[in-house]
């Protein structure tokens, strides 16, 4: 009977060691890249971004933001670089988002959800163009605590539909700076 146990604990082992393996080979952070052009001036721009709880209405969807279950939390500063917005939602999970750096050719902010799933930082890199100003959001994804966002980064599809939503956040936000 003791041969078994052990042969039963080495067998447990192995596969325990297969699956840590396999699972440190699984990308930890993912990079998406989205762009937009704003008929707006760089200034104007970090003006508009200056806050956190104003990005409420372009970072997320109105259905969402409409939904029985979505509330913020005023948290941090007012404005400005610690400028904090906290949402509690069930459809996708608690979070919070801090400008950590705010200047004329870049902003960068974090998000994070409560329950750990996901963080990320973003850059919105501003370069003036004849017309305006052209925002390239950078995202660095990290994904490493969500082993099912780790597998599912493996699939070409999954950064193209990440890059997708991020598009459509830059169009949302183009939308409300062009029609202020």
């Amino acid at each position: 009977m003791g041969n078994k146990a052990v042969i039963a604990l080495f067998g447990m082992s192995g596969l325990l060691i297969l699956f840590a393996t396999y699972a440190s080979l699984l990308p930890d952070v993912l990079e998406s890249r989205a762009e937009v052009e704003i008929a707006k001036s760089k200034v104007e721009i970090k003006s508009f971004l200056n806050t956190a709880s104003d990005w409420e209405e372009w970072l997320f969807e109105e259905s969402l933001r409409n939904s029985e279950d979505w509330k913020v939390i005023p948290a941090g500063k007012a404005s400005g670089e610690g400028s904090v917005l906290k949402w509690l939602s069930e459809r996708i999970g608690d979070g919070g988002l801090e400008i950590k750096k705010l200047d004329t050719n870049q902003i960068i902010f974090e998000r994070i959800s409560d329950n750990n799933s996901f963080r990320d930082r973003c850059y919105l890199n501003l370069e003036s163009t004849r017309n305006g100003t052209k925002i390239i959001m950078i995202d660095s994804l990290d994904v490493s605590t969500n082993f099912i966002a780790r597998y599912d980064a493996q699939d070409e599809q999954y950064l193209k539909m990440i890059d997708s939503s991020n598009v459509e956040v830059l169009k949302r936000l183009k939308s409300k700076i062009e029609a202020e």
